[in-house]
């Protein structure tokens, strides 16, 4: 940690989609960031990087690595490289971004936080749904109290379009779990509060030109006994809703702008009883519970941006709002994803 520092200098490695639209751009931006360095094949992006921004430009990282000068580097390289380029970051003793997934396997993410620990570095992986309104709204939900015990959550992303770019390949760490689900288990998991123990799920190449899945159900259950089932998909071509909590007293609909709260208090309701006999009248014994609905606006979070706490983890020593450990962990269960295939 150095509060005297300056602003921190970035490097980032990739200039596609990723790189220059969610690391450039933002931190060309950003006055606490100072961009110094870019690699990619593409020499032209490498230019239009330098325009912008000033920067030196490489072919790739091992020659930003040798010949730039960063605190931070960023690895925004196509999925299949993110382990082999993190470590060679982490090893180069510099602070380490990485898209999501953060690694190709569980075991790869464990070393790569193994290596960030052996190194005293600090390894930042973009989840940035943490860092968006809804997980807070939702997670301000449940603590609130006001569902009780949550026994089921369900989430659902639909669209239909047709993609055929490299991202639809599995050899380069394509599809829509690595895509998609990485962000999306990064606020499951969190919201569940509890260790996921089980996963089912149905992975299938529906409609894009390569072979990688373009259609995801997991079904996760905790070791608490909650269960969360996650539909993501580009090829469903109707909305269903976003968002579904349920407690045991009450559900939560959302759509990430609004939710519907519809919620009983327990102790406004009559004691309940098993009637072990004949029912009255041959009637399905029933009650009118006292029912609150409550319309609500899914509000900006109290947090920082994703790169707001990269800088302050580097020079004011605040915490990381997306942990290493965490995105760990989102590998661990996506991997029990894969092995519950056929």
């Amino acid at each position: 940690m150095n509060t005297d520092a300056g602003p921190v200098s970035v490097a980032i490695v990739g200039l596609g989609r990723a790189g220059w639209r969610r690391h450039l751009q933002p931190l060309s931006q950003h006055s606490a960031f100072r961009i110094v360095a870019v690699a990619d094949p593409l020499p032209e992006r490498c230019a239009e990087a330098s325009a912008l921004t000033g920067c030196r430009g490489f072919s790739s990282i091992d020659a930003l690595l040798q010949g730039g000068d960063s605190e931070v580097v960023v690895v925004a390289t196509p999925s299949s490289s993110h382990t082999s380029d993190a470590e060679k970051v982490l090893n180069s003793g510099r602070h380490c971004v990485v898209e999501k997934p953060m690694a190709g396997s569980f075991a790869e993410a464990g070393r790569l936080l193994a290596l960030a620990r052996q190194r005293d570095r600090k390894l930042f992986v973009n989840h940035s749904m943490l860092h968006q309104p809804e997980y807070h709204h939702l997670r301000n939900v449940l603590d609130s109290g006001a569902l009780g015990p949550l026994f089921d959550l369900r989430f659902f992303s639909g669209s239909y379009a047709r993609r055929w770019d490299w991202q639809t390949l599995k050899k380069n760490g394509g599809g829509l779990l690595n895509n998609e689900g990485t962000h999306v288990l990064s606020v499951v998991l969190p919201l569940l509060g509890a260790r996921v123990t089980a996963v089912s799920s149905d992975l299938r190449h529906i409609k894009d030109a390569g072979d990688a899945e373009d259609h995801v159900h997991l079904v996760l259950k905790t070791d608490q006994g909650v269960s969360a089932d996650v539909l993501l998909s580009t090829a469903i071509a109707l909305e269903a809703p976003r968002w579904m909590l349920c407690g045991k007293y009450g559900t939560l609909v959302s759509d990430g702008t609004r939710s519907h709260l519809r919620r009983y208090d327990p102790a406004k309701a009559a004691p309940l009883f098993v009637l072990d006999a004949a029912a009255p009248n041959r009637e399905y014994l029933k009650e009118t519970l006292p029912w609150e609905e409550q319309e609500m606006a899914v509000e900006p979070p109290p947090v920082a941006t994703f790169y707001e706490n990269v800088y302050d983890v580097l020079r004011r020593g605040g915490p990381q709002v997306v942990t290493p450990e965490g995105a760990v962990n989102v590998m661990r269960v996506l991997e029990l994803a894969r092995q519950s295939l056929p």
